[in-house]
C-alpha cells in the first residue's frame, strides 16, 4: 500500500544537492525547490532513504520525511496554480 509522503531537505553542497534532487525526481513530484510529494510503499521509502543516506553528509545536511495519513491527505489545501500531485507509478531504470 502506498502512502503520501512530503519529503523536504536542506543540502549544503551543490553537488550533493543535485544528487539528492535526482534521487527524489525518480520517486516523486517536486512541489517546491527542496520539497517533494511522493506516493511510496514501505519498501520504496526504505530504498529511497538508503540512497539519500548514502548521498548526504549527516553533519551538514538534513532530510525530513512526513507521512500523511489518508484522513490528513484529504485535508490538504492549496492556493494559486498548484494542485495535489496524483498517485503515479514511478519506476527506477
Amino acid at each position: 500500500m502506498r502512502h503520501l509522503y512530503i519529503i523536504c531537505f536542506d543540502i549544503t553542497d551543490p553537488k550533493r544537492l543535485r544528487r539528492v534532487a535526482n534521487h527524489m525526481e525518480d520517486h516523486g513530484q517536486r512541489i517546491q525547490y527542496s520539497v517533494f510529494e511522493c506516493y511510496l510503499t514501505d519498501k520504496q521509502l526504505n530504498h529511497l532513504q538508503q540512497q539519500l543516506k548514502a548521498t548526504i553528509n549527516p553533519k551538514e545536511d538534513h532530510i525530513r520525511y512526513y507521512q500523511l495519513c489518508p484522513k490528513c491527505h484529504k485535508k490538504i489545501q492549496h492556493s494559486g496554480s498548484a494542485c495535489l500531485t496524483p498517485d503515479h507509478d514511478y519506476h527506477l531504470y
